[in-house]
């Protein structure tokens, strides 16, 4: 198929079906490339033969090598591996993809790392509107964090487990979690400190609340870095918070909740994170590691010097206009950060009681 057109395999591909059980509809173009569809209904490229090196660290993220099954019995095969959603309009991507390697010159005597290199920039951009880009994982695995800890505190009031969910807010706007009058913003970040990037006043300023209540703002701060040797993947993560919103292994009411909400992060960016098909990704195969314990800090502190919108009033600039990062240091005051921010969660959570 040395003289595949766009159209002819793209609409090949809108009409491949996703198989049942763990086999895959294989397509193979070449020799070295194969387009299939799997039992998720993602799309894939295969490019057989040795690991291929990306020089995107967001190509390599989504790059996997392994042997592969092509169906149910089936020989199986050494390839590198670029998984796609099962979104329609993801056909006319792979179709794309496809066919730029072919006109690479793979399966004609190029080799397969040297096409690889020459498609590479098609396949990130390919890539950018269909995964997480890594600051949006880890953002949301910041807030898992806090999610699980929550369950974790309940102990033997299951019956809280609706309302815990219901305080996690960050998947779309507003606070992150709200339990009362306490509000809690979640911000994550890769370096050793407690630096983190804001976009305008609101995440930093205590509001009336519709109840008339002052509201008692905070700001947990977590680290995570990427590892090799140890941590959390967003899939391990999001099955741990699974098992603790159910008591058996059919997933319920509250567990499809969590799991919509978990699709609907980020989604701004592009396709969220969907656990039934994306789950076995490698670009959420990453783990991550603290790099520091996390830090829940009280706004309301006057030895919180932040800037002010009182302050910005008396020049030009538009308050909700300011980008600006944030260095907190590892102490403010005696009791800022909280001694133990697990403990302080728990105090919160009476409010929903």
């Amino acid at each position: 198929m040395s003289h595949t057109t766009f159209e002819a395999l793209r609409d090949d591909l809108e009409a491949l079906q996703a198989p049942a059980g763990e086999a895959r509809n294989l397509r193979w173009l070449s020799p070295p490339l194969a387009v299939a569809r799997s039992a998720t209904g993602d799309y894939e490229l295969f490019i057989r033969g040795d690991e291929l090196m990306a020089t995107s660290p967001l190509v390599r993220r989504h790059l996997q090598h392994g042997e592969w099954q092509p169906q149910d019995g089936g020989a199986s095969f050494p390839a590198s591996r670029i998984v796609l959603p099962s979104a329609p309009h993801f056909a006319s991507v792979a179709a794309l993809i496809s066919v730029e390697l072919l006109r690479a010159g793979l399966g004609s005597g190029v080799d397969p790392q040297v096409a690889f290199a020459d498609v590479e920039p098609i396949i990130e951009m390919a890539i950018r509107r269909g995964a997480l880009p890594e600051n949006v994982i880890i953002g949301l695995i910041g807030e898992l964090i806090v999610l699980r800890q929550c369950l974790l505190s309940l102990g033997v009031q299951s019956h809280l487990r609706g309302a815990i969910l219901e305080a996690w807010q960050g998947w779309q706007s507003g606070r992150d979690f709200s339990f009362g009058s306490n509000s809690v913003e979640v911000k994550t970040t890769q370096s050793e400190g407690s630096i983190h990037e804001f976009s305008g006043l609101k995440q930093l300023e205590e509001a009336r609340l519709p109840g008339g209540a002052q509201e008692q703002l905070h700001l947990l701060s977590i680290g995570l870095i990427p590892s090799t040797a140890m941590g959390e993947s967003l899939p391990h993560i999001v099955d741990q918070v699974l098992g603790m919103l159910g008591d058996d292994a059919n997933q319920g009411p509250l567990q499809s909740a969590f799991l919509a909400r978990v699709e609907t992060y980020g989604a701004s960016n592009g396709l969220g994170y969907r656990h039934a098909t994306m789950s076995d990704w490698s670009a959420y195969a990453t783990r991550y590691t603290p790099t520091f314990p996390p830090r829940l800090y009280r706004v309301a502190d006057p030895a919180m010097r932040l800037l002010r919108r009182e302050q910005v009033a008396t020049t030009f600039v538009s308050p909700d206009s300011l980008t600006f990062s944030v260095h907190f240091p590892d102490r403010v005051s005696a009791f800022n950060p909280a001694p133990s921010w697990q403990s302080e969660l728990s105090q919160m959570l009476m409010a929903l009681c």
